[in-house]
Parts: structure tokens; C-alpha cells; sequence
């Protein structure tokens, strides 16, 4: 294990890494949003047709999140990710190039199939390199790939967006660019087994037909049907509703993330000490509902606690849901309840931009946007009450 002591931090920063690097590209198009409809010839009536730049990227990534692992044993990790790794630089660039709204929606397919991979394996790699004692650490450091990600894409994004929404998208290509070469470089399989280690096969079957991670799953869905949302037409909501300039505008947005880089692991932990998941499932869908509905309605200095409160109430649900799959199925199936729980996540991030878009296009109100996504926090609320878990 000494290879494993000092080798483990460097896998883990370029598992991180590879990941904002997906992250960031995909992140890139909220900010971006008002600016590439009006490129691309979409008037405001075609807002919910804009949302599939967002939509489209997870798309792939709902019918391979399963088979993925089944594929990966049979090509192999490393040839599988720097393919993927590939395809994001693939998919960036097709999106700078794009003289066409299809092509821009091409060139996000072809990244959301290389994030199949990303999002759903690499994680896979950690447990890898970290034993027990050290594992929830790791992934603590891990799982705030996605705030860093989104909060560097909407500063970026909004600073540059004054010479065009193209020049993001170069740095974009840019950064996937260096995460093939970290990838090739340093990701590699590890000594720890933890499949040999539980000394268990994965039962599909049981997994698949265990209706508590379904519930889990429709949780984390209806979740990131409502973050999704709100990160994706947030600062086009800011800026027309409020009269923010971009920059303000996508910082404002980015809260919902900033929130969660200091108080998911403290909610994780929390967890931990009291013994119990269900409440802060239940409370965070909840207030995360009532804060976004506030906030369409708050002006100032309200608006700014009302963006916090809901980032805060935000970073409750996503530790609670990772924690679920080793508590509800035996260890060997703990990878499938994994790719159930991506497949309701990704179903949610394809219904939230496209429905906010239709709230926007239909309604032109930012108060009944708020409301009509913040329906989903609620429903997630309700399905967590009915877990069988503390």
C-alpha cells in the first residue's frame, strides 16, 4: 500500500478534474443561454426549445449508465476513458463551430456520451485507492466536482460573454483538451478490489426490483429537475426580470452551487452523527421549494437570502442520496443502485431546462417559472416521506 498512500491524491485530483472539465463545458450554456437563441434564430416563444442544450447532454447517458460497467470490463477502463475524454473535446468544439442550432445540439450529444463515462466510472476509480477509514473523505473531496464546475462555468461564461458566447466555449475545448492528457497520464486502476473485498457478486434483479432505491432514485430525479431548472434560466431570469448585468446575473445563479462546496459534507456529516437520512431528504426538498418560489417574487437584498436559503436547503439532498445504495442493497450490487440512481438523475436534468423553458416562453412571468419548477422539489419531498428508512 505505499504505492497506494502516495499515488491515491493524484488519482484522486485527476478523477476530479476530469469531471469539472465535463462539467464546466456542460455548465457553459446557462449563462450563454440569451445569446446563442438570438444566433441561432430562436425567438423567446422557443425558450423551452433552447433548454435541450441542456437536456441533450444527459440524454446518452440514460440508457448507458447501466450497461457501462459491462462494457468497460469488456474494452477496458483506460481505453474507454480516454475515448470518452476524447468525445468531450469533440463535443465542445463541434459546439464552437456550430453555424446551426442542430449542430450546437450535436456537438452537446456527442459530449453528453463521453459524460456516460465520466459521470458513472470514474467515480468507481476512488474506492479503488481508499480504504475504508480514508473513502469517505475522498469522496467528500470528490463530490464537489459539480459546484466547482458550475460556479467557474456561469463567472466565466458571464465575463467573457461580452466578445461573443463562442470564446467560452474555446476555453471549454481548451480545458477538456488538458483532462485527456491528466486522464492519460495519471487515472489508473487500483490495488483495492472492493468487489473481491465484499466477496459478492451484483444481483441485478434484486437490485432492479427493490422498490426502495426506485424511491431514492425519484427523489434525486425530481431534485435535479428543479437545480437544473433553476441553474439553467436563472440568469436569463435575473437579467430580464431584475435588469442584472451578465456577470451579476450569473454569480446570483451560481449560489445554488456555492452553498454546496461547505455544507453538503456538513449535512453528510450530520448525518452520520444523529443516524438518520429521512429528514433531511424530506426538510431540504422542502425549503428548497419554498425558498425558489420566494425568490421569484423577492427584489434586492431578499432575493440575495432567498438564492442563499435555497442553495443551503439544496446542499441537503444530494449527501443523503449518495449514502442510500450501500444502506438499501448488499454491498456487490451497490454499482447498479449507483446507475439506477444517474438514469433518474439524468431523466431529471432532460425534463427541467426544457420545462422552465415552456413556464418562461408561455407565461413570461419569473414569479410563475419559480413556482411551476419549484412543484417538482415538492414531489421529491413527498416520495422521500414514504422511505422505509430513518
Amino acid at each position: 500500500m505505499s504505492q497506494s498512500s502516495n499515488y491515491r491524491w493524484a488519482v484522486l485530483f485527476a478523477s476530479f478534474f476530469t469531471f469539472v472539465a465535463f462539467a464546466f463545458v456542460f455548465q457553459l450554456v446557462p449563462p450563454l443561454i440569451e445569446p446563442m437563441m438570438h444566433e441561432f434564430g430562436l425567438d423567446p416563444s422557443q425558450a423551452w426549445l433552447a433548454g435541450f442544450l441542456m437536456s441533450i447532454v444527459v440524454i446518452p447517458g440514460i440508457f448507458l449508465a447501466l450497461p457501462m460497467g459491462r462494457f468497460v470490463d469488456k474494452r477496458g477502463f483506460k481505453l474507454v476513458g480516454l475515448i470518452s475524454t476524447l468525445l468531450t473535446v469533440v463535443g465542445s468544439f463541434t459546439t464552437v463551430v456550430a453555424n446551426s442550432f442542430l449542430t450546437a445540439l450535436l456537438g452537446r450529444f456527442v459530449l453528453g456520451v463521453g459524460g456516460a463515462f465520466i459521470v458513472t466510472e470514474i467515480p468507481t476509480v476512488i474506492p479503488q485507492w481508499f480504504s475504508k477509514g480514508d473513502f469517505g473523505k475522498a469522496m467528500g473531496i470528490y463530490a464537489t466536482n459539480m459546484p466547482v464546475a458550475t460556479i467557474t462555468a456561469f463567472l466565466t461564461a458571464g465575463a467573457l460573454r461580452v466578445y461573443g458566447w463562442r470564446y467560452s466555449f474555446y476555453l471549454g475545448t481548451a480545458v477538456a483538451a488538458a483532462s485527456v492528457v491528466v486522464f492519460a497520464l495519471i487515472i489508473k486502476e487500483g490495488p483495492i478490489k472492493r468487489a473481491k473485498e465484499f466477496g459478492q457478486r451484483p444481483n441485478v434483479r434484486a437490485a432492479l426490483t427493490n422498490l426502495e432505491i426506485w424511491k431514492v432514485g425519484f427523489v434525486w430525479g425530481f431534485f435535479n429537475t428543479t437545480a437544473i431548472a433553476f441553474l439553467t434560466w436563472a440568469p436569463t431570469l435575473f437579467e430580464r426580470f431584475r435588469k442584472f448585468d451578465p456577470v451579476y446575473a450569473s454569480l446570483l445563479a451560481s449560489v445554488l452551487m456555492i452553498a454546496a462546496i461547505p455544507f453538503v459534507p456538513v449535512y453528510g456529516w450530520a448525518s452520520d452523527k444523529i443516524g438518520r437520512r429521512k429528514p433531511f431528504m424530506i426538510g431540504g426538498s422542502l425549503l428548497m421549494a419554498l425558498a425558489l418560489m420566494a425568490s421569484g417574487f423577492a427584489l434586492g437584498f431578499s432575493l440575495i437570502l432567498s438564492v442563499t436559503i435555497l442553495g443551503i436547503a439544496a446542499s441537503m439532498v444530494p449527501p443523503l442520496v449518495m449514502t442510500m445504495p450501500p444502506e438499501i442493497l448488499n454491498p456487490g450490487s451497490v454499482g447498479i443502485g449507483f446507475g439506477l440512481l444517474t438514469v433518474c438523475q439524468n431523466i431529471g436534468i432532460v425534463l427541467g431546462p426544457p420545462l422552465a423553458g415552456y413556464l418562461l416562453a408561455s407565461t413570461d412571468s419569473m414569479e410563475l417559472t419559480f413556482i411551476g419548477t419549484a412543484v417538482f422539489a415538492i414531489l421529491g419531498s413527498f416520495v422521500a416521506y414514504t422511505l422505509k428508512t430513518r
